[in-house]
This record gives C-alpha cells, sequence and structure tokens, in this order.
C-alpha cells in the first residue's frame, strides 16, 4: 500500500515554512548592502530585488504547504473547531502566495521607499501586499487557538493543544512588538521572529500530522 495522501500533505507542511525560511536566508546574503536586522522579508521580492525569483519562490512554496496543512487537518479531525481552523490556514495558504506574486514596488522600511508609501505613489501591487500580508499575520494567529480546541478533543493530537495556545499567545505579542518596532532599526529581526513563531508551528503541525496518519495506517494493515 502505497503512503496516502494525508501523509504527503502533512510533509509538504513540513516543506513550505523550510523552504521560506531558505529563501529569506540565501535572498538576504546574495542581495547586495541588504539588511538582515532593519529590512523585513518582503523586501528580497520587491521589483528593485536583484533576486526577487528567490523570495517569490519561497512565498509559494510556503502558500503552498499552508494549504496542504489546511486540507490534511481538514480530512483527518472532523470537529467544527478543525473546520474552521483549516479555513483560516486556507486563507493564509492563499495570501501567502498571492502576497509573493504580489509584490511591494520597494522595501517599505528605507527612508525613500517609506517616503513613498506615505505620499501614496506606490503601484496597486505594493498596497495588495501590505494588506494581504496584514489579514495573513491575523488568521495565522487565530489559527493555532482555533485549533487548539480540536487537538484538545483528540488523544493522538492533545500533546499539541498547549503549544498550539501558546503559540497564538506569543504570535500575537510579537505582532504588537513588530508594529512598534516597525520604524526602527531592528524592523528585520523582529518581524522574522514573529513569523518564525509561526511558521514553525504549520511544520510542527504537518509533521504531526504525518505521522499521526502514517501510524494509523500501519496499525489497519
Amino acid at each position: 500500500m502505497g503512503t496516502s495522501r494525508s501523509v504527503w500533505l502533512g510533509r509538504l507542511a513540513v516543506a513550505g515554512p523550510i523552504a521560506f525560511t531558505i529563501a529569506w536566508l540565501i535572498g538576504g546574503l546574495i542581495q547586495d548592502e541588504y539588511r538582515f536586522r532593519q529590512e523585513d522579508i518582503s523586501a528580497l521580492a520587491a521589483m528593485d530585488a536583484q533576486y526577487a525569483w528567490i523570495m517569490i519562490t519561497g512565498f509559494v512554496l510556503l502558500g503552498a504547504g499552508t494549504v496542504a496543512l489546511a486540507a490534511g487537518l481538514a480530512s483527518t479531525l472532523n470537529y467544527p473547531s478543525a473546520l474552521i481552523g483549516s479555513v483560516l490556514l486556507m486563507i493564509a495558504g492563499i495570501g501567502l502566495a498571492v502576497a509573493g506574486l504580489a509584490r511591494n514596488d520597494c522595501g517599505s522600511k528605507l527612508p525613500a521607499c517609506a517616503a513613498r508609501v506615505d505620499a501614496g505613489e506606490v503601484s496597486w501591487q505594493h498596497q495588495v501586499h501590505d494588506n494581504v500580508s496584514l489579514i495573513i499575520f491575523v488568521v495565522l494567529i487565530a489559527a493555532p487557538l482555533v485549533f487548539a480546541r480540536a487537538f484538545g478533543r483528540d488523544d493522538r493530537w492533545r500533546p499539541l493543544r498547549t503549544y498550539s495556545i501558546v503559540t497564538g499567545l506569543l504570535g500575537f505579542a510579537l505582532l504588537v512588538l513588530y508594529v512598534i518596532a516597525s520604524a526602527g532599526t531592528w524592523n528585520g529581526l523582529a518581524q522574522r521572529t514573529f513569523v518564525s513563531v509561526l511558521f514553525i508551528w504549520i511544520a510542527v503541525v504537518g509533521f504531526r500530522l504525518s505521522r499521526v496518519v502514517a501510524y494509523v495506517e500501519s496499525g489497519a494493515r
């Protein structure tokens, strides 16, 4: 018997955050005068980025992994809270792909670009990217809190209940910190810390999905 669909969906969910992290690491290292501490990740996919395709690929792969996790969890956990959480993840996954393709005109945290944003002199793609990013942040904070309820009702998933609650609450606190730091020299570091907490949760839950489904299937053989 071959590997089931849900196992592969879980593996894709693990691969997405890994690909995204590799993309911003490599993209930031090879782009001239890029400052990880100050500049945000989206700048690596901006219209003026030297190797934008690397970060665009990272966004799309992360989006695909998030959608895969949504589909896998929806088919594995038959609870209303799991369905709601899966919808949130689906929104986030589609949003990540959109954010990667609707690129910023420039690095928003650089003074010249920030002035263009304040003056409203940016393209519709830039505006779509920023607005979609906000939606992604909100739904990815909400999703772990919603799934915590579903995880608590299933013995196979209960170990992730507390972790999911902590992820959601910590994600909210880090979002506040990111907003506060947005005008400072630590914006890039604050953003990376914030999104990493959320994306690690996606990878952890994806890994759990693949293991739970594989275990159930092995017992059924």
